[in-house]
């Protein structure tokens, strides 16, 4: 997964801004990838939320003000994810190794990172007219990797 950690880079994404920044960043380091390259980024970025789609993580609840707390839904875990992955290498590793780690992804700023899984398949589009058929190797939804949910 190298040049996928490549192009993902290192982050902050601690509020909804920082989310958008480094979406931004890695929609251009997109840009520059040939057909293949995208499609090889895509295959990662289908594995990497599947990796952590593990019951540890979507037991987190929300933190909102005032220290009500609230399950994660199916949806926001993903999209929890999806900011832990756009954090970068270190933080992904460091939630593998640690599920408190993954405590600061399920803020409710995190859910704009949802964009992520759409950036690959959209620059695809764009430069080759047709969609990806990348879509069906990870499944995303919570649940779907079935190690990750053994009691």
């Amino acid at each position: 997964m190298t040049a996928f950690w490549r192009i993902v880079g290192s982050n902050s994404v601690r509020s909804a801004s920082e989310v958008q920044s480094a979406l931004e960043q890695v929609s251009g380091q997109l840009r520059e990838l040939d057909p293949d390259g995208l499609v090889q980024f895509e295959g990662k970025l289908r594995e990497a939320p599947h990796t952590i789609d593990r019951r540890e993580l979507a037991e987190i609840p929300v933190s909102l003000a005032g220290g009500l707390e609230l399950p994660q839904t199916s949806d926001h875990f993903l999209y929890a994810r999806c900011a832990c992955i756009l954090s970068g290498q270190d933080a992904y590793d460091a939630v593998l190794l640690a599920a408190s780690e993954f405590s600061r992804f399920v803020r409710p700023y995190a859910q704009a990172a949802e964009e992520l899984l759409y950036l690959a398949s959209g620059t695809y589009e764009k430069k080759v007219g047709e969609e990806s058929s990348l879509k069906a190797m990870f499944p995303l939804e919570s649940t779907s990797n079935v190690q990750g949910w053994t009691e």
